[in-house]
């Protein structure tokens, strides 16, 4: 019986563990000291907003949760555009987690290491600046991540929705490593009963 399934585990074990393993890179993990930064973005941008007579944004968990896909998509693919790596556009993306029922903007960068530069550079484009006043927004998300080519690939997605605390799992198109994880272990024990029975 134990060769049997030592056998069974290990015809099942390596491709369940390499799924896993292509799926943990492209997840996003926190990282409180980019959390610190990618709040001070938001900070900086609602200051610009006030300074203007506009209301405040609100950080949605949803755009941010996109906002940060597309800078790891950039730091990782060695692309820079608002379309994604794969020619994802910028819309089907960011609708991909939040409804396609309102206005989005959407402002990147790279190579900026403070929260002050970067914000700065956008607010000296008259593109850029104008996505940070729209005065339909009332939302965003914003994704940093660190490495690449340029060192710093930044992410704002706006909205025109309220914000959403949290994203819920459904909406997530990445999995999370814990649920990933748990998904290869379950599939794995469903392989195995399956092989002892029959």
């Amino acid at each position: 019986m134990f060769t049997r399934f030592r056998t069974l585990f290990g015809s099942l074990a390596a491709p369940v563990l390499s799924a896993c393993a292509i799926a943990l890179p492209m997840t996003a993990h926190a990282d409180p000291a980019i959390d610190s930064v990618e709040q001070s973005v938001v900070t900086l941008i609602n200051a610009e907003r006030a300074a203007v007579g506009l209301g405040s944004l609100g950080l949605d968990n949803r755009l941010s949760f996109v906002a940060d896909q597309h800078s790891t998509d950039m730091m990782a693919n060695g692309c820079f555009s608002h379309t994604s790596c794969d020619g994802t556009s910028f819309g089907t993306r960011v609708w991909s987690v939040y409804p396609n029922t309102s206005a989005i903007g959407e402002v990147i960068a790279a190579g900026q290491s403070t929260a002050k530069d970067v914000v700065d550079a956008w607010m000296g484009s008259a593109g850029h600046k104008a996505q940070i006043l729209g005065s339909g927004y009332l939302s965003l998300g914003v994704g940093l991540v660190q490495g690449g080519t340029h060192g710093y690939y930044w992410t704002v997605d706006f909205g025109a929705l309220a914000p959403v605390a949290s994203v819920s799992a459904a909406a997530k198109p990445v999995p999370e490593p814990a649920s990933a994880a748990l998904m290869a272990l379950g599939l794995l024990g469903v392989a195995f009963a399956r092989r002892v029975r029959g």
